[in-house]
């Protein structure tokens, strides 16, 4: 009966052993994460489809997430350091945000409020509509 007993100790630990492994990187440490939301400016309400751009001196290239249906994503497997993050969307103006740091272990959640492409220069003021009449 004792041995059946730690049997099941056993085989009841094994998953939460191994979902504690997959949250770490290749050396044991955990992987920061960046997640968030993005909006429209105006309107807040969320965009999806928004390309989510990363880099890092420490990374080859840039990595690409876009946003889902409610205006979220997640960026894993990201290294720790410095980022830089840009976000695109047809219609919209390029953001962009560099000096955003990342710490070994930890998890970022970060709000983007973008802007539409026809929001500038849209300012309506009858002086303004006189003189461009000269």
């Amino acid at each position: 009966m004792r041995i059946s007993k730690k049997l099941l100790l056993i085989f009841s630990l094994l998953p939460l052993a191994l979902m504690t492994k997959a949250n770490h990187g290749k050396d044991g440490k955990a992987e920061p994460a960046l997640q968030g939301s993005v909006s429209d400016a105006v309107t807040k309400k969320p965009l999806k489809g928004v390309t989510i751009s990363i880099t890092s001196s420490k990374m080859n290239g840039e990595k690409e997430f876009v946003t889902d249906a409610s205006g979220s994503f997640k960026a894993c497997q990201i290294p720790a350091g410095e980022v830089t993050i840009i976000l695109e969307k047809k219609g919209y103006k390029t953001y962009r945000r560099e000096g955003v740091v990342l710490k070994e272990g930890m998890s970022i959640k970060l709000s983007f409020d973008i802007k539409s492409e026809e929001e500038e220069g849209e300012v309506f003021h009858p002086l303004l509509r006189m003189m461009e009449g000269r």
